[in-house]
């Protein structure tokens, strides 16, 4: 088929639910197991709560940015994949291995020296010896996430994303059990409170890598390479890698922030945004599962020559992005406390204030949420036009310049508390939204389609 008729819409649309469907179940397990370990530490009190929140803002620009990088390995496996080159999909896949041994030995000792920093240093109402231990032993699951996250790129590039999504649900499985036996000493286990918590999510974290390494010796081509070309392929990695990581970087580097600031407005305004922001981190893993399906089609039709398809699945893919994030909004304005009630008993009088704190905040969400869920996929769909250098200028302007700086001025000159930041989230959301889907457009007509 030539044209962009109805029957070639609904041909589309399969494929890309079809291609999206297991990377959405895959980023809601691993998504999981932060949820399970703040849900489970929401039950410890409003203190732990808070602690773990503000040690969880240091990890995450780390997480992001890294995991970022190693985006890489799925389309340079799927390349050499679809050039029937089991040389290269083995040639990359430990190129892959080397460059997540490598960040994690970057990262470690950055997490030790954040944890070193924070205990003392914490602001007022804030217990930074938990937010210290907290983040010295849930920083400890890195590498294996980053191994994770290399060979998932792997098999997923070779078509085989179906053993990821065992493996991550049953790494949910493994922290659903020990998270709550750990934190609060079931049968003979000792009562570990919060490092319970985070020692639990670490175990299911190197499960996971564990299990996915013995599934990729079976499933992947094992071919000797020499050094030389696993470097060389480790160089063209980061080339592709550091403009995704830093993308995801600003985007993930302002809730980080937000967070620390959040902080300033005492326990209770952390908790509360702590809970409201795991609530939409967790409804993010549709977008980002359908993104990353879009961005595969969007190149696979540039590759064959065929702009005006490119165009169609990247919009088709915004759209669907678009609508599942404005029916979820709805029950953040119709039933906010069953959401909530998943980290928190909102029947207990003591998260009273917690609980109205983290309402009050998901009815903002509202207004970005579909932003949220077009500017990721706008911006894989230009991933797939090999297009990642303006999307990350887009990123910084969007979520440095406009975010933080319209969130402090409303938060703190203004005086609007809390909800001036997530005003600040806001506008940083629909300016990368509009302006990302802008630049695909552009890049994708057919008059333009070589400007870049």
């Amino acid at each position: 088929m030539t044209d962009l008729s109805p029957t070639h819409l609904r041909h589309e649309t399969r494929h890309l639910l079809r291609l999206a469907a297991p990377v959405i179940v895959s980023q809601f397990s691993l998504n999981a197991l932060a949820l399970i370990s703040t849900a489970v530490i929401g039950r410890l009190g409003e203190t732990q709560l808070a602690a773990v929140a503000y040690a969880s803002a240091t990890y995450y620009l780390g997480f992001i940015v890294l995991v970022g990088v190693m985006l890489s390995v799925g389309p340079r496996v799927a390349a050499a994949h679809g050039a029937a080159d089991p040389r290269g999909v083995a040639r990359t896949t430990r190129a892959g291995l080397l460059l997540a041994a490598l960040l994690a030995a970057l990262f470690l000792p950055l997490a030790y020296l954040a944890a070193q920093l924070i205990g003392p240093h914490a602001p007022g109402g804030i217990r930074g010896d938990l937010a210290a231990t907290y983040l010295r032993l849930y920083a400890l699951g890195m590498p294996a996430t980053l191994i994770f996250s290399a060979l998932r790129g792997a098999l997923e590039g070779t078509g085989q994303p179906r053993p990821v999504t065992a493996v991550a649900l049953s790494a949910v499985a493994l922290a659903a059990a020990l998270s709550p036996a750990l934190a609060f000493g079931w049968g003979p286990l000792p009562t570990l409170g919060v490092a319970g918590a985070a020692l639990a999510t670490v175990s299911a974290s190197w499960f996971s890598a564990g299990a996915l390494a013995w599934v990729a010796r079976r499933r992947l081509p094992r071919q000797p390479v020499p050094r030389a070309e696993v470097l060389n392929e480790l160089r063209a990695l980061l080339r592709l890698g550091w403009p995704i990581g830093l993308t995801l970087g600003a985007e993930g580097g302002l809730f980080t922030v937000t967070s620390l600031l959040m902080a300033r407005f005492g326990p209770q305004a952390l908790a509360a945004h702590n809970v409201a922001l795991q609530v939409i981190t967790a409804v993010f893993m549709v977008p980002l599962g359908l993104a990353t399906a879009t961005g595969i089609r969007v190149a696979q039709h540039a590759g064959a020559g065929d702009l005006r398809r490119s165009r169609q699945a990247g919009l088709l893919g915004m759209a669907l992005a678009v609508l599942i994030m404005l029916t979820v909004s709805l029950t953040y304005i119709f039933s906010p406390n069953a959401v909530i009630g998943v980290f928190l008993n909102v029947n207990d009088p003591a998260n009273t204030a917690v609980v109205r704190g983290a309402a009050s905040l998901l009815l903002i969400a509202t207004l970005f949420q579909a932003f949220d869920g077009l500017q990721v996929t706008a911006n894989s769909a230009l991933r797939g036009l090999q297009d990642t250098r303006w999307p990350l200028l887009i990123s910084l302007a969007a979520y440095w310049l406009i975010g933080l700086g319209s969130g402090s001025l409303l938060a703190f000159g203004l005086h609007l508390g809390p909800r001036g930041l997530w005003f600040g989230l806001t506008a940083g959301l629909c300016f990368a939204g509009a302006t990302l889907l802008a630049r695909f457009l552009r890049r994708t007509h057919p008059d333009r389609a070589r400007a870049a």
